[in-house]
């Protein structure tokens, strides 16, 4: 074996030690960072203001607790896709809703509605024709983790639309009116509101996000000490 060799053989396994070891402290870190961002963002959920809608969006708020009064669409609902409810498959409902004295509509999440057969027809959802006074969250669409292929077009002619990603611009064009850049979580509270349950801002909090951070963190002890014993036991039979 040649002496390049053998020192490359010697060395590796300090060099792959090392490597994990600061592979895991950066995991630790980044988990850290995770936790910080969603307690930032919870706290921003707690402390919203309530206000007009017209004044979150001029605004520009986040999470705010908005108020409204308006006519909701009675047929034309799109159904996002893939959304769980105590281990049951459904959709959420996105209903069009134009604020009284508006040129352009909101899409209002009106929670989860189950759904087990996608060859099925795709349900009615009862939606009162009368102008209603609602209450909800403002937020952002929701964003797709990792979007396998182009997001289908839209049947303006047959609603509801079944949707696995909601793309907004391709909802104003079936619905031929200009939508809103934000969306709006309708108040679990609200008689239209399909479940009941609470809104969830995220989906694991910031202490999950710890846990996993200390798990890197002994990941990196551990193989620490493997490595120090190993090249100690090396040392002494040398």
């Amino acid at each position: 074996m040649s002496r390049s060799s053998s020192f490359i053989l010697r060395w590796l396994p300090h060099l792959a030690a090392l490597l994990v070891i600061v592979l895991c402290a950066r995991l630790a870190a980044w988990q850290f960072d995770r936790a910080d961002e969603k307690r930032t963002l919870l706290s921003a959920w707690e402390q919203a203001d309530r206000m007009s809608l017209e004044q979150a969006e001029s605004l520009d708020s986040s999470y705010a607790r908005i108020s409204a009064r308006g006519q909701f669409d009675t047929r034309r609902h799109v159904l996002l896709d893939n959304q769980i409810r105590a281990g049951r498959a459904g959709v959420h409902v996105f209903t069009p809703f134009r604020p009284d004295g508006a040129s352009g509509s909101w899409l209002v999440n009106r929670g989860w509605y189950p759904l087990a057969s996608r060859q099925a027809p795709l349900p009615s959802i009862e939606t009162p024709s009368r102008a209603a006074s609602i209450e909800g969250r403002l937020v952002d669409p929701p964003r797709v983790g990792r979007q396998l292929g182009e997001a289908r077009a839209l049947d303006a002619d047959e609603w509801p639309n079944l949707v696995t990603y909601l793309d907004l611009d391709r909802v104003e064009a079936a619905l031929e009116t200009s939508l809103a850049g934000r969306i709006i979580l309708l108040d679990p509270a609200h008689d239209i509101h399909l479940t009941g349950d609470p809104w969830r801002p995220v989906n694991f909090g910031p202490d999950r996000h710890r846990a996993y951070a200390w798990q890197w963190i002994t990941m990196a002890v551990v193989v620490f000490l493997i490595w120090v014993a190993l090249t100690w036991r090396s040392f002494r039979k040398s």
